[in-house]
């Protein structure tokens, strides 16, 4: 009973790490406006909140080690309460990128936590548990823009749902407080040789950063990708939605699923399936983006939960290398997205699609290294 209890805290803590995580892309023109910046110049939010990712993942592998994991998570929890508050309040790019910095660290400790806690929890039977963590993740990007298109249809702007974010965030902390927190249990044996581990988690890294960069490239510029093509403000938003609709959908598929297909079969698909959508996006720029967005976000769907388990198969996991884990995947968030938007002012808005086409081939490469590498 416990082990459910703390199961439900974890994907509710997780639906709200992904409404952070997924709020940005969709707000992006409201932020733009509210202090009067530029398609290119806002971007370099997305350089800060990954930023922010990073060295909050490389504190989190630190502090996960020496902390009560539960006592941590609502440090951090507070700090993204606080984060989604001040946002509307901002006045100028440098108080933006400050507290997008600071949201970025809440989230990606939340986020880290969260896999470890449940990791540790569960143990060798993590890999549904982990799945539907990550479909609560994507439960709350999904969620992210229809808050937001909700406040403006109560006639407020898109900062009351940042505010309405940070109000039900503000539950969780009085969950964890409640209840203790699951332990690092080290394995007998590991798969891969021990003079293996630090190349094979290297090249492990790699598609997790190249993973990241193509997911957050999706959800971060598809709805700027409208907005340039001609789509109304709030049918841009909801491509965020749309995409996360999707994504969610398939991790819910992915649960049964993998009780049946090996990951690498499984991963090898849906990279595929990126690929195919990233290409018809190119190839068909009249194509609805609401079909382009459901399309992309099955491709992603379980990429990174699948990963996860695959790495926990192979390694053991302690904080210390989660915490490298979203090392990477916060320059994952930093680099594609960021230069995304230079790209789009030199290149005009058809060079999002290659962008896509680039990074998932890149994800196809780096997989079928590292599925050598433990074969």
């Amino acid at each position: 009973m416990k082990e459910l209890a703390r199961t439900a805290t974890y994907c509710s803590m997780f639906v709200a790490a992904g409404a952070v995580s997924g709020i940005l892309g969709p707000s992006l023109i409201y932020l733009a406006d509210l202090i009067h910046a530029s398609v290119a110049e806002i971007s370099v939010v997305f350089g800060a909140r990954a930023i922010g990712n990073i060295l909050g993942a490389l504190l989190a592998g630190r502090m996960f080690d020496r902390w009560q994991g539960h006592h941590y998570l609502i440090l951090m929890l507070a700090l993204v309460i606080v984060g989604l508050v001040l946002v509307p309040f901002s006045i100028n790019l440098p108080m933006l990128v400050a507290l997008f910095f600071l949201l970025g660290a809440a989230e990606v400790s939340v986020n880290a936590g969260g896999n470890m806690m449940m990791l540790w929890l569960h143990k060798e039977k993590v890999g549904s548990y982990v799945t539907v963590l990550h479909l609560c993740y994507s439960t709350g990007c999904m969620i992210a823009p229809l808050v937001l298109v909700f406040s403006e249809w109560m006639g407020q702007n898109y900062g009351v749902g940042y505010w309405l974010l940070a109000l039900y965030a503000l539950l969780l902390p009085f969950l964890l407080w409640r209840q203790p927190s699951p332990r690092f249990q080290a394995r007998e044996s590991e798969v891969v040789p021990e003079a293996r581990q630090k190349a094979t988690f290297l090249a492990f890294l790699t598609v997790i950063f190249v993973y990241v960069g193509f997911e957050i490239t999706i959800a971060g510029w598809i709805s700027t990708y409208g907005i340039l093509m001609g789509e109304g403000q709030n049918q841009a938003a909801v491509l965020v939605s749309w995409f996360y609709v999707s994504l969610s959908l398939g991790r819910l598929v992915s649960v049964p699923l993998l009780r049946w297909i090996p990951l690498q079969h499984g991963l090898y698909g849906l990279i595929f399936f990126s690929i195919i959508g990233s290409v018809l996006m190119f190839a068909f720029p009249d194509l609805s983006l609401v079909i382009v967005a459901l399309w992309l976000g099955l491709g992603c769907s379980a990429i990174f939960p699948m990963l996860f388990a695959y790495a926990s198969s192979i390694m053991s996991l302690n904080g210390k290398r989660t915490g490298l884990i979203f090392v990477c995947c916060g320059l994952g968030a930093l680099v594609a997205p960021s230069l995304t938007g230079p790209i789009i002012d030199a290149f005009s808005v058809s060079a999002f699609p290659v962008v896509l086409i680039v990074l998932a081939l890149l994800m196809w490469v780096s997989f079928r290294r590292l599925e050598k590498m433990t074969t």
